[in-house]
C-alpha cells in the first residue's frame, strides 16, 4: 500500500510523518529570569508569536540567577540556561591575566576570552546538538557570543539592536568597559544572516559593508493599551518610564517649577521607578512644587491614565524605540519631547502631533512648550487627533508579520 493509500477516508493531507518539520528558531538572551525590561518583554512575546505561528521555539539564555521569567512564557517553549557552571572569573587563569602588570591590550584580550568563551562554547555546543535553522541574539551581551558560537555552522543568526546603534556599540560606560568588548561587538556582526534595528536611520549607523544586512522592524503598542478608547481629557502633564537619568526626569520638574503657579488647575504626574526615584523626590522638595507634582509609581494599565492625560512630556536623552510617545499619539495624547531624541523623532513631529523643544534651551524650553498646550485647548485636541495615524503601523500583526518574512528570507524562502 502507497503512503497516500493509507491516508483514512475524509482526511486530506499527508500523514504527520511525512510532514515537514517546522522551522526551529532559538532565541538567545544574557538575562532573562525576574526582569521587566522592555528588551525581556519583546523577547517573550515574540517567542510567543512566532510558536503561535507554527515555529518550533526554544529560548536560551545564560545566567546565575534563579527564578522564572517575568513575563508568561508559551507552555510550548522550552527553556535552558547554558550559564557556565564554573565561571571563568573563579579560574586561576583570570588572576593571572588580571595583573597590572601585562599591557592593558593583552589584559583587555585574555578577561575577554576568559570570561566569554565558555559562553561561546556552550552555545556551539547548543547550537550542534538541536540545530536550529534561526536564532535571534537580544542586545549586545548576546549578540556577540551567539554570532561567534553559530560561525562555521549552518545556524542563521539574527542580532537584534534595541537602541540607538552608536550608544550600543561606542559607549565605554554601557554594556562592559573593557574596550576589547566594544570592538569584538562590531567584529561578530559580520557573521550575521541579518541584522536588526528599530528605524532606518538607525540602520543608516553601521558601516557600509554591512548596509545589505540592515532590516527595520520597529516595536509595537500593546493591544492592551490599544483597546482604550480616549475619554474626557485632565488637566494631567504625564510622563511613562524609568526612573533613571536618561530619562532626565529631573528636568521635567525643573521646568514644571518655572510655570507650576500659573496653571494651578493642572499637575504632573510621572509613573515609574527606578535608582533615580529618591533624588527626583529630593527635587520636587527642593522646589517646592510637591502638591502639583507626583511620582506614581508602577501601574500595570497604563493605557487608562492615557485614555485620560492631558499631555504626554518625555524628556528623554535618547530611546531606542520611544513605547510611552507611541502609546499616547495612539490614545490621541500630544506629545512633548526633545527635536533631538532619537527613537522619538521618528514619529514625533513638530506641530503635527506634539512639539519638539530645541534642548540647548533645557528646562525653559521644556516649560515653554508645556505652557503652549496647556494654554491652547484647540492645539492640543489638534495634535492628539493626529496622533494615531502617526503610529498606525506599530501593531503586534505588523511586527509578527515582518519577523516571519525576515525569518522566511534568511532561509531563502522568500
Amino acid at each position: 500500500m502507497t503512503a497516500a493509500a493509507a491516508i483514512p477516508s475524509g482526511i486530506s493531507g499527508k500523514p504527520d510523518r511525512f510532514r515537514p518539520p517546522a522551522t526551529r528558531v532559538t532565541l538567545v538572551i544574557a538575562n532573562l529570569l525576574n526582569r521587566g525590561g522592555g528588551a525581556e518583554r519583546i523577547f517573550v512575546e515574540l517567542a510567543n508569536m512566532l510558536v503561535a505561528r507554527g515555529y518550533a521555539v526554544s529560548c536560551v539564555h545564560f545566567e546565575e540567577a534563579e527564578g522564572a521569567p517575568f513575563y508568561p512564557l508559551d507552555r510550548r517553549i522550552e527553556l535552558i540556561n547554558v550559564h557556565p557552571r564554573f565561571p571563568s572569573e573563579r579560574r586561576w587563569p583570570y588572576n593571572m591575566f588580571n595583573s597590572k602588570r601585562l599591557p592593558d591590550r593583552v589584559r583587555n584580550w585574555a578577561e575577554w576570552h576568559l570570561k566569554k568563551d565558555p559562553v561561546i562554547g556552550l552555545l556551539r555546543d547548543y547550537f550542534q546538538h538541536s540545530k536550529p535553522d534561526v536564532a535571534i541574539s537580544f542586545l549586545p551581551p548576546a549578540n556577540t557570543p551567539t554570532l561567534l558560537a553559530a560561525a562555521g555552522t549552518d545556524v542563521k543568526v539574527i542580532p537584534t539592536n534595541h537602541n540607538v546603534p552608536e550608544r550600543d556599540y561606542c559607549d565605554p560606560k554601557r554594556w562592559s568597559t573593557n574596550p576589547y568588548d566594544r570592538v569584538m561587538r562590531m567584529k561578530a556582526l559580520r557573521h550575521a544572516a541579518a541584522i536588526h534595528v528599530l528605524f532606518a536611520d538607525f540602520g543608516a549607523w553601521f558601516p557600509q559593508s554591512l548596509q545589505d544586512k540592515i532590516v527595520v522592524v520597529a516595536n509595537y503598542i500593546s493591544k492592551d493599551v490599544l483597546r482604550h478608547r480616549p475619554g474626557e481629557r485632565e488637566n494631567t502633564i504625564l510622563g511613562v518610564g524609568r526612573l533613571a537619568p536618561v530619562k532626565n526626569y529631573l528636568m521635567l520638574a525643573d521646568a514644571w517649577a518655572l510655570i507650576a503657579a500659573q496653571h494651578p488647575d493642572w499637575r504632573v504626574v510621572i509613573y515609574g521607578d527606578g535608582p533615580q526615584q529618591a533624588k527626583l523626590e529630593e527635587r520636587i522638595a527642593e522646589l517646592g512644587i510637591g502638591d502639583s507634582f507626583a511620582l506614581g509609581g508602577t501601574r500595570s494599565d497604563m493605557g487608562e491614565v492615557y485614555a485620560r492625560a492631558g499631555i504626554l512630556c518625555h524628556p528623554a536623552e535618547f530611546e531606542g524605540f520611544g513605547l510611552a510617545p507611541a502609546e499616547a499619539l495612539a490614545l490621541k495624547m500630544p506629545v512633548v519631547a526633545f527635536a533631538d531624541c532619537p527613537g522619538v523623532n521618528q514619529f514625533v513631529v513638530d506641530g503635527v502631533n506634539g512639539l519638539l523643544a530645541d534642548r540647548s534651551g533645557g528646562a525653559e524650553a521644556l516649560a515653554a512648550a508645556l505652557e503652549r498646550l496647556i494654554d491652547d485647548r484647540d492645539l492640543r485636541r489638534r495634535l492628539g487627533d493626529n496622533g494615531p495615524a502617526s503610529v498606525a503601523t506599530f501593531t503586534e500583526e505588523h511586527f509578527a508579520d515582518a519577523w516571519v518574512e525576515l525569518i522566511e528570507r534568511c532561509l531563502g524562502k522568500r
